[in-house]
């Protein structure tokens, strides 16, 4: 039952902020489960891509998705996964964390400045797609080298594109499950599963990923933006600072 709320938790957090949630998932399944982690990292990609695919649903339904841009993104982000996947083992762990720590930190800036501003939602021009392919292209890097890392850098270049944190978290759901899903067939061939040690995990992440969009719908978004956006730039410069711990 334990494992179960830890599913929902996570669920329930990472449709709020628009994330992965593989780091949060990993860390239950090494300190909790007793995985070792050469399991349990392909395994948290298989507990975290069911969730985030209803989360998807149930954000499409509630037509939270910008699929323009997220699609933009997406046609990015696949090749930077396969040129990540291969350069992976020449970039030294240090310097990735240095150089991802960096991006979160200024990324996590950009957001809170968008919050203090208070900017309204900008119409999609050809400089922003471009600029939503840049930001596929860096998570498709972060995914390729260094695994699901890539949900807060695709939540926060949605949130600077214009779009509000509730548009952002639900585009970067689609987004997400669509990398993840390219990222747990090339596991398929290369890793050990832990099929059955996450489905308490898998279960309570899914609950959680479908009742918080549905939960905030009926809120007042503007009074949930004014929250969510400051969150998110605070909670991405707080993975950028422990990535350098």
């Amino acid at each position: 039952m334990l494992i179960f709320s830890y599913g929902l938790i996570i669920g329930i957090f990472v449709s709020l902020i628009g994330g992965g949630g593989a780091a949060l998932y990993l860390g239950v399944l090494t300190s909790q489960i007793g995985l070792a982690t050469a399991v349990a990292v392909p395994t948290s990609l298989l507990v975290a891509l069911p969730a985030l695919f209803f989360g998807f649903l149930t954000q499409t339904r509630i037509k939270n998705v910008n699929f323009h841009v997220g699609n933009q993104m997406i046609l990015a982000a696949i090749p930077g996964i396969l040129v990540g996947t291969i350069s992976a083992q020449f970039i030294p762990q240090k310097l990735y964390n240095w150089i991802v720590g960096t991006i979160f930190i200024v990324m996590g800036g950009m957001v809170l400045l968008k919050a203090i501003r208070r900017q309204k939602k900008s119409r999609e021009t050809t400089q922003q797609i471009w600029i939503a392919r840049g930001f596929g292209l860096l998570s498709g890097l972060m995914v390729g080298i260094g695994g699901l890392s890539g949900g807060a850098t695709t939540a926060a270049g949605l949130t600077i594109l214009g779009l509000t944190a509730v548009e952002a978290a639900g585009t970067a759901t689609y987004v997400l499950t669509t990398m993840s899903a390219i990222s747990l067939v090339s596991h398929l061939f290369t890793s050990t599963f832990a099929w059955q040690a996450g489905w308490l995990l898998m279960i309570g992440a899914i609950i959680g990923a479908v009742i918080t969009p549905l939960v905030i719908r009926r809120l007042d978004l503007d009074k949930v933006n004014r929250v969510l956006t400051p969150f998110l730039g605070l909670l991405i410069i707080y993975f950028g600072v422990k990535m350098f711990i």
